[in-house]
């Protein structure tokens, strides 16, 4: 039963998620426009930025929970719910039923805005998302003191926390589904039609970025989407667990 409350809050947190500098909020579009979520953020930031929720003045002040910037395995584990015979069930033709909220079209996988999952979150607006992770041979040359990447004041802090539960490392060089198992990442790359995905090793773009339920761009140029620096195209998820 604990684990069916985890996943439930994964779902609702991370497909809900709006910014502000001031506290995460996770609220649903007021504006009659769609809110975009919090840009121009590096990834570092985006990770300090989850993990402070808890700060005080801080919109988990005082809470239990533990907050975090959406791994790869919360994306999986949400893009695998909502695909179910639990979400929209629709192999990833769409991201669920079309609902209208003060004039602004949503998918939402249970018909309210309790399961709009807009991960951008303007459905009018494309929007990427960075995750908690990093390639495996970023790692090995920061680690070996042979990294030369452009990125590394961008993932400073992933970095710093390698070895936690809340940062990914992925060995692209061997990118297969057991390597990547959960995450949406390998084992979903080239089912889905129309979905972009790349895997690779520049250590300038170290981190894996999402689009939509499957899409995902890591240790690849791909527009520069992966490198970890702020970007007014790309956001970021909190996602908040149980203890």
């Amino acid at each position: 039963m604990r684990k069916k409350i985890i996943i439930i809050s994964i779902l609702a947190m991370l497909v809900l998620g709006q910014a502000s500098y001031a506290a995460i909020e996770i609220v649903p579009s007021k504006d009659g426009k769609g809110t975009d979520g919090m840009t121009r953020s590096s990834v570092s930031n985006s990770y300090l930025v989850c993990q402070n929720m808890k700060n005080a003045g801080e919109s988990l002040n005082g809470t239990t929970v533990l907050p975090h910037l959406a791994t790869n395995a919360d994306w999986g584990a949400v893009s695998y719910l909502a695909n179910s015979i639990y979400g929209t069930n629709t192999e990833g033709a769409n991201t669920g039923k079309e609902i209208t909220i003060d004039g602004v079209k949503y998918y939402s996988t249970t018909g309210n805005e309790t399961g709009i999952m807009n991960w951008g979150a303007n459905p009018n607006v494309t929007r990427y998302t960075q995750t908690a992770g990093l390639i495996k041979k970023y790692v090995d040359d920061e680690t070996n003191g042979n990294n030369t990447s452009t990125a590394k004041e961008y993932v400073v802090e992933l970095f710093s926390n390698k070895d936690s539960r809340y940062v990914e490392v992925i060995n692209t060089s061997n990118f297969t589904v057991n390597n990547t198992l959960g995450m949406a990442l390998a084992e979903t790359s080239g089912i889905y039609p129309n979905i972009w995905s790349g895997a690779g090793q520049d250590v300038n773009y170290p981190i894996p970025v999402r689009q939509g339920l499957f899409g995902f761009s890591v240790g690849v140029i791909n527009g520069g989407l992966a490198s970890g620096a702020a970007r007014t195209d790309t956001t970021f998820r909190p996602v908040i667990w149980n203890k």
